[in-house]
């Protein structure tokens, strides 16, 4: 039996949905003044732009380690098994396409990954770019590519 408690949630999420759709079509572009409906996305969240159908999808950065002893090499990655701990490190990476922050976040990477690995005298920190296609393009067969926009090596200070 749906009781009036029922039909008063169900006329607010609703209704909320309802503001989430307009956000996400844009609704506050459509006017230049701001309305109430404005105000209420932006107080509860509704009012973000879900653009996941956008005309453009940003690039996606990945960062490789080379790490060396003087006798061998080896190449790693950040990344690891928990997912929280991964968004947060490609949070970081994203920073890297801020060309003024890319010396000091590729210095700060190499220190790190230099302090996890005791016995590697240099690291070589390699960026690179997934770089996705128009929508035009890609129905024209480009298919999406890694490319590399930043390449430095590190030596350990010998304190």
């Amino acid at each position: 039996m749906i009781t009036w408690k029922h039909i008063c949630w169900m006329s607010i999420a609703l209704f909320h949905l309802l503001v989430v759709a307009l956000h996400a079509a844009h609704f506050k572009e459509w006017s230049k003044h701001t309305t109430w409906l404005s105000g209420y996305g932006d107080y509860t969240g509704a009012g973000n732009i879900f653009s996941f159908f956008a005309p453009h999808i940003g690039n996606e950065i990945a960062v490789l380690y080379t790490v060396g002893d003087g006798k061998s090499q080896r190449v790693m990655r950040l990344e690891g098994d928990n997912s929280e701990c991964n968004r947060r490190i490609q949070t970081i990476y994203n920073f890297f396409s801020i060309e003024e922050a890319q010396p000091l976040l590729a210095r700060s990477c190499a220190a790190y990954v230099l302090k996890e690995a005791p016995d590697g005298t240099m690291v070589r920190v390699t960026v690179v770019s997934k770089l996705v296609p128009e929508m035009k393009d890609f129905r024209n067969g480009v298919v999406a590519k890694w490319e590399p926009f930043l390449v430095k090596d590190f030596k350990k200070n010998s304190q």
